[in-house]
């Protein structure tokens, strides 16, 4: 026994002198990736390791560095692979995929309450019938009865003894017996997004309560030389070669033709944010987002973006501008006429026409192109034929509104379009009067948010009563017993255009007379966190007012803001936390001690807009439906354009481009 016991100390001693002599061969930091394990897995087995031996705690130290090496922590990054699981969870879950969700549930491995399972097993039984009645669409009732049926199984292998008495889970059991469940008074509820995004949130803290990741982590992340409230430099590499090592990965297996992992699909997000930390990575800060008129995220598809898009356009085709503009501002009597033997009809030569602008499979380039091309030659008439595009409104008006979304994208088209301001008033009359989340709204209501960057679209908008009507549309989200609110796409851009809408003087009035602060206050804390932006940039405009400061100080802003501060700080999320530091500072102006007031006429210059964000345009994709592109040829080659015509219309291209658009390039 004294033998055993001799040996095994003498292999701990021999484990301990290895440990120090390692002098030649440290652990990987960042002059020494010869691990697979993350910057912040090696940190925390350095620290625990150092701590040891700084103690002499020699056989603790011993066991330690064999274990570490028994589990590989050295070829694996045990923290972020947890992370990974939890959003393995939340994407599926997102996405309506029971069976990866499941798999992914699995590998967490612990027990949820009852209550919780069966609204998820409701959630996905009803999945499909909730996307279809956000996009208008009635689902089919033999459908839904079979999408309803394992959750009808799992009711009765659980039953009702196992399940909570919560009243409020009540509507649950009612779902599998009832005809048309999403019509019913008091079963309707689960079908809205409200329902839907409670039940993610307490997913989400069900996971990480029973995965919690250990503290050390982020002791060792907050690093003492810290200034400012900056992310440590460390952990920004770490996260940045996580992301890329994820990327790699994900490369491979498309590869090999397997589907990419859905962790990926909030990378771009991810590295989006860490450019806030990395000197240089981005331009302008947070703060002056909330300044000018072009700083705020216009686009709510991305968070961050770059000032202006750095792709040429080139006029790769073969069009005759003129025909093209001949044929949409000529009656539709006189059409066949203007143009020759033209076998398209209308609706097929504006989808042809965005197709061009906005298929994804077309080089950037070239799509910068078209549309600098339509904005050159005037193809819709604005500024030759004032009534061409109104009419063209009226009677093709989901895809004409297609095309104007599109051509907003770039500051050159919005110059383009607010030129006409029949255009503008009449999209502003569709908006307002096609129902909520229809097509014609999306299109109509993506143009007009990207519109609300310049300043003469703002006064039309101002007072054609948008500030009204978006913020009537915020306040029904919040609406409890609404038969059906509005989409995640209407709230994300009815709340960018109002915080446009604010920048001006008139606006932020308006939006005094609507009483905007309660709704404000609500989605202060949306989930979404575009939303969130949007809502903090709009009371940041407002809170340059004195009257609304004493009116938010009355309401208890100020201790709402330091509550979302609290959390915001405790999850990390540093852009939320910079964000409610500004209104507090904008809330109390006289706490600031360099800093000037800021007026109340913020906005109110002439300067232009420079957001290019025509790589981001999805919307355009519900209306093309051909992707290939064989239909748009056929559709535009009765407007070939002959030699002559091109070499002309190559000149003036070039000389609109180095005049117009390369100044926001």
């Amino acid at each position: 026994m004294a033998s055993k016991m001799s040996q095994s100390t003498t292999v701990e001693v021999s484990a301990v002198r290895q440990w120090l002599r390692r002098d030649k061969a440290p652990l990987p930091c960042s002059a020494a990736f010869d691990q697979g394990a993350g910057l912040r897995e090696v940190s925390v087995i350095k620290a625990i390791e150092e701590y040891l031996a700084y103690h002499q705690m020699q056989e603790p130290l011993a066991s330690f560095v064999q274990d570490v090496e028994r589990v590989g922590l050295l070829r694996s990054s045990s923290a972020l692979s947890v992370v990974r699981e939890v959003e393995d969870v939340l994407c599926s879950f997102d996405a309506g995929d029971r069976e990866r969700f499941s798999m992914a549930w699995a590998r967490l491995t612990f027990e949820s309450e009852a209550n919780l399972q069966l609204r998820l097993q409701a959630n996905f039984a009803i999945h499909r019938t909730r996307l279809l009645l956000q996009d208008g669409r009635e689902p089919d009732a033999a459908e839904m009865q079979q999408d309803l049926e394992p959750f009808l199984a799992f009711l009765n292998e659980r039953g009702l003894d196992e399940m909570s008495g919560d009243e409020a889970l009540m509507p649950l059991f009612a779902l599998p017996f009832v005809q048309q469940p999403h019509l019913h008074p008091d079963v309707r509820e689960v079908f809205s997004s409200r329902w839907f995004q409670d039940l993610r949130r307490d997913l989400e803290a069900a996971i990480r309560s029973q995965k919690p990741i250990p503290r050390i982590y982020d002791i060792l992340e907050h690093s003492p030389v810290t200034e400012h409230g900056k992310r440590p430099w460390q952990s920004v590499w770490a996260e940045l070669m996580r992301l890329a090592d994820a990327s790699l990965d994900a490369m491979v297996l498309l590869a090999q033709g397997s589907p990419v992992p859905p962790v990926l699909s909030t990378a771009r997000q991810q590295l989006e944010l860490l450019r806030e930390h990395i000197p240089g990575g981005l331009e302008v800060q947070l703060k002056s987002h909330f300044e000018r008129p072009g700083g705020c995220p216009m686009s709510p598809a991305r968070s961050v973006r770059s000032r202006a898009a750095t792709a040429r356009p080139q006029l790769a085709h073969q069009l005759d501008f003129g025909a093209l503009k001949r044929f949409f501002c000529a009656a539709p009597q006189e059409r066949r006429e203007a143009c020759g033997e033209v076998a398209a009809t209308l609706p097929q030569v504006l989808r042809a026409v965005l197709q061009r602008l906005a298929s994804a499979e077309s080089p950037l380039p070239q799509r910068r192109g078209f549309l600098v091309a339509i904005t050159c030659f005037d193809v819709l008439g604005v500024r030759d034929q004032p009534e061409a595009l109104p009419a063209l409104l009226d009677e093709v008006s989901e895809l004409t509104l297609g095309i104007l979304a599109v051509l907003a994208c770039e500051a050159v088209g919005r110059s383009y379009i607010v030129s006409s301001r029949a255009s503008v008033t009449r999209m502003v009359d569709l908006l307002k009067s096609k129902p909520l989340d229809s097509s014609i709204h999306i299109q109509a209501l993506a143009a007009m948010q990207r519109l609300s960057l310049r300043r003469s679209a703002q006064d039309c908008m101002i007072e054609m009563g948008m500030v009204e009507w978006a913020i009537h549309v915020l306040c029904s989200s919040q609406e409890e017993g609404a038969s059906r609110s509005p989409s995640e796409f209407s709230l994300e851009f009815g709340s960018a255009m109002l915080m446009n809408l604010a920048l001006r003087s008139t606006g932020k009035h308006k939006c005094l007379d609507q009483d905007v602060l309660p709704m404000a206050m609500k989605l202060m804390e949306h989930w979404n966190p575009q939303i969130r932006t949007h809502i903090n940039g709009t009371l940041y405009s407002l809170l340059s007012l004195a009257g609304f400061r004493e009116s938010a100080r009355n309401a208890g802003l100020e201790a709402a803001l330091r509550s979302i501060h609290r959390q915001a700080s405790s999850l990390g999320d540093e852009i939320a936390v910079r964000q409610i530091e500004y209104l507090l500072e904008q809330l109390n102006p006289e706490l600031e001690e360099e800093s000037s007031p800021i007026s109340a006429e913020s906005g109110e210059d002439d300067e232009d807009d420079d957001e290019n964000f025509l790589e981001e345009e999805e919307l355009a994709g519900l209306l093309l439906g051909d992707r290939c592109g064989h239909s748009a040829e056929e559709a535009l080659r009765p407007f070939a354009g002959k030699p002559a015509v091109l070499e002309v219309q190559q000149r003036e291209f070039e000389s609109c481009v180095g005049r117009n658009y390369m100044q926001s390039l």
